[in-house]
């Protein structure tokens, strides 16, 4: 078992909600969900907002309330093998308007461009920005797309390898590649 080590919310963790607060979360059915959603490349606390409006209702609509429990979801999810991958995912949803997402420590992440005139000729880089990124051989501008960390996401989407798109960046700072159709039209 984790011990929380609240810092700036030694106060608010002394209060019967930062003790709820802290029970809930760390209850091991919703650290599987936690890991569950990490590893779909979603913000673990996606799947405790209504576990989390049940179990503790009101307060956790308070903006101090919700930056403990993402506090706390960092400390459980780096216990548990995770980094922190991404801050200020949006999920426009109740009770959470944004939230981090984890990924395991051994997973790597590239971030995938598509070209505005081939939807088909990606992109891969390790920077956000896509500055390592040349023109696009159809002269299609590059559009930040997604991150890709799942080795089966890009297998079956994309059809790619994704140990060899980071050795392949690691090398040259990004790769090109082409994927086919998946189905075709009849």
């Amino acid at each position: 078992m984790i011990d929380y080590q609240p810092e700036k919310f030694s106060k608010d963790y002394a209060t019967p909600v930062g003790q709820k607060l802290w029970e809930v979360l760390t209850a091991e059915a919703n650290i599987a969900r936690m890991e569950t959603a990490s590893d779909l490349d979603q913000p673990a606390l996606k799947p405790l907002e209504d576990i989390l409006l049940d179990e503790i209702g009101e307060p956790i609509f308070d903006d101090r309330t919700k930056q403990m429990a993402g506090h706390m979801v960092r400390q459980i999810m780096e216990h548990q093998g995770y980094v922190h991958d991404t801050s200020d995912i949006k999920l426009a949803s109740v009770p959470f308007y944004k939230a981090s997402r984890y990924r395991r420590a051994d997973r790597v992440s590239l971030y995938l461009f598509k070209s505005s005139k081939n939807p088909r000729q990606i992109g891969l880089t390790d920077t956000r920005d896509g500055t390592k990124l040349p023109e696009a051989p159809d002269g299609g501008k590059w559009m930040f797309i997604n991150t890709l960390s799942s080795p089966i996401k890009a297998a079956v989407g994309y059809n790619l390898d994704l140990k060899s798109a980071v050795k392949a960046v690691a090398e040259h700072g990004y790769l090109l590649h082409q994927f086919k159709r998946a189905t075709r039209v009849a």
